[in-house]
């Protein structure tokens, strides 16, 4: 998602910005609010017999996805900011920022942790794990986690029984029309499922090498491929509701009342705030629909045409596109629930004029526009 025009500067009688919101509460895709789940899930035995991080700070921390710009002619980077807990307070509130690829991050972190050690060493690998995908979606984590072989509770990141069907069963129909193009509609009912069970694995499977070769794709370039085909199809049918809640958290957003008394300094601030949101999500949303676009030309010329080529071309390029895609699937889908969880449906769309501002404020948080105050890491 290209980067509206900045935002004004928020009255200085508003103070510093703070993310007291964001950590008060659940993980969105923008955001793995581990403070939340602690909190939530403390007393579990499978939150302290499976952590996700082996160490109290990072199993404790809040990772938020961010934005970052190091050559102007190209779109930005994506990359993991973790806020670390320090002496009880929440990780927002006074704790280290730590930005994944910054100069001695590692470093940084480890002081922070108290020292170096194999339990601090693989949660480091963790990290990389989970800085490689664009957003927290949590179907997308637990895929990505499984394949990297990452065990945690599912506690760390939730997703209901009703959800990971409804979202399998997506998957499922379109990679069995893959498979029966690929192996043969006369084929065993039994042996497709096998098939399509394989893809849908985050395992290599051999019984996919025949698939492989038909592409003509090294194996790594092949998993790394069928990957992110997974997540297109996972944002594909993300999108298809997306749209119906973006429109509506746009609309109340443009709508929203400032109760008075209100300066007018802070109702101009609040009024180019909701603007560039609301433009911030219509272009979003258009350039999700537009990388999928892709595919679905892909997948067309395959199914219909019989022509693997362009499917070919796309698992190539899938990886880098699906980075791409999902900056923008996670800002739409962290905008939506954000907002859906400050103003639930039926409650008025109203605030105060330093409430608004901060609202704002957590949105261009959230969103990774706005620019974050480091407070140095310290053991």
């Amino acid at each position: 998602m290209r980067k509206s025009p900045a935002a004004p500067a928020a009255p200085p009688s508003l103070g510093a910005r703070s993310l007291a919101n964001l950590e008060a509460q659940a993980s969105t895709a923008r955001v793995l609010n581990l403070a939340a789940v602690a909190r939530d899930w403390g007393q579990a035995p499978a939150w302290r017999e499976q952590p996700l991080f082996r160490i109290r700070a990072l199993n404790t921390a809040l990772y938020m996805k961010q934005r970052v710009t190091t050559d102007p002619s190209a779109p930005p980077a994506i990359t993991t900011r973790i806020f670390l807990p320090q002496a009880g307070e929440p990780p927002t509130l006074g704790g280290a920022s730590v930005r994944v690829g910054d100069a001695e991050w590692r470093e940084r972190l480890i002081q922070a942790c108290g020292g170096d050690g194999p339990e601090l060493q693989e949660d480091l690998r963790v990290i990389g794990v989970l800085n490689e995908l664009p957003s927290f979606d949590a179907f997308l984590v637990r895929e990505h986690l499984r394949r990297r072989e990452v065990e945690a509770a599912g506690c760390y990141v939730p997703l209901s029984a009703t959800e990971l069907q409804g979202v399998q069963a997506f998957v499922i129909n379109e990679v069995a029309q893959l498979v029966l193009l690929a192996f043969g509609k006369g084929q065993d009912p039994t042996q497709t499922a096998k098939l399509v069970g394989a893809i849908m694995s985050a395992q290599n499977d051999p019984r996919l090498e025949p698939l492989r070769r038909t592409f003509g794709l090294e194996e790594t370039d092949f998993q790394d491929g069928i990957f992110a085909w997974k997540a297109f199809l996972h944002f594909k049918r993300a999108l298809a509701e997306l749209r119906v809640t973006v429109h509506t958290a746009s609309a109340e957003i443009g709508r929203m009342v400032l109760l008075a008394p209100c300066p007018p300094v802070i109702g101009k601030y609040v009024e180019a705030g909701q603007d560039r949101i609301r433009r911030d999500l219509a272009q979003a949303t258009t350039e999700a629909g537009q990388i999928l676009s892709v595919y679905e030309t892909a997948f067309r010329d395959l199914t219909e045409k019989g022509d693997p080529r362009s499917f070919r071309d796309f698992l190539i390029a899938a990886p880098s596109l699906f980075m791409g895609l999902g900056e923008r699937m996670g800002a739409l889908s962290h905008a939506t629930t954000f907002w859906r969880r400050r103003f639930p449906i039926g409650m008025k769309v109203e605030a105060t004029g330093p409430e608004a501002c901060q609202l704002l404020s957590d949105y261009d948080m959230g969103l990774g526009e706005a620019e974050i105050e480091e407070t140095p890491a310290a053991a």
